[in-house]
């Protein structure tokens, strides 16, 4: 089963992300559970939480970080880049980084349409793609 992390803020383009990705799991038979969480930060704390659980074979972390007026962007794109990178390296099992990370809102909405790029099939393909790959090593 996989764990999808899910970003409540910026919620109209984590929800087409999240929707995308449900969809492709959809399809593929893919097992999966979705939990939710207030912004980008805090899903660093809710996948290692869920890591912990050791109940998921991959955790599929979705978020949107828009440039505003301030520098709270970079402080918060870095954190959540560090984190899920330092988890990644860290767990047995496969993190995916579907964050974005854009300058607008029309950019995030762009890979986040249902009708254009969707990156949320993304997330979910590299996500059993990776639970493959590490499975042929059991």
């Amino acid at each position: 089963m996989i764990a999808i992390v899910k970003s409540d803020f910026n919620t109209e383009i984590t929800s087409l992300l999240l929707q995308g990705c449900e969809e492709q799991l959809q399809s593929l038979g893919i097992e999966y559970k979705t939990f939710t969480c207030p912004g980008a930060v805090e899903t660093v704390a809710y996948s290692k939480f869920l890591i912990d659980k050791n109940q998921f074979e991959s955790i599929i972390v979705i978020g949107a970080i828009i440039k505003g007026d301030t520098d709270h962007y970079e402080y918060v794109c870095q954190f959540v880049t560090q984190g899920i990178s330092q988890l990644s390296a860290q767990s047995p099992i496969p993190i995916i980084f579907g964050i974005l990370t854009t300058q607008n809102e029309e950019l995030a909405m762009e890979r986040a349409s249902l009708d254009r790029m969707n990156k949320g099939k993304e997330f979910a393909d590299t996500a059993v793609f990776m639970v493959n790959a590490f499975s042929n090593f059991n």
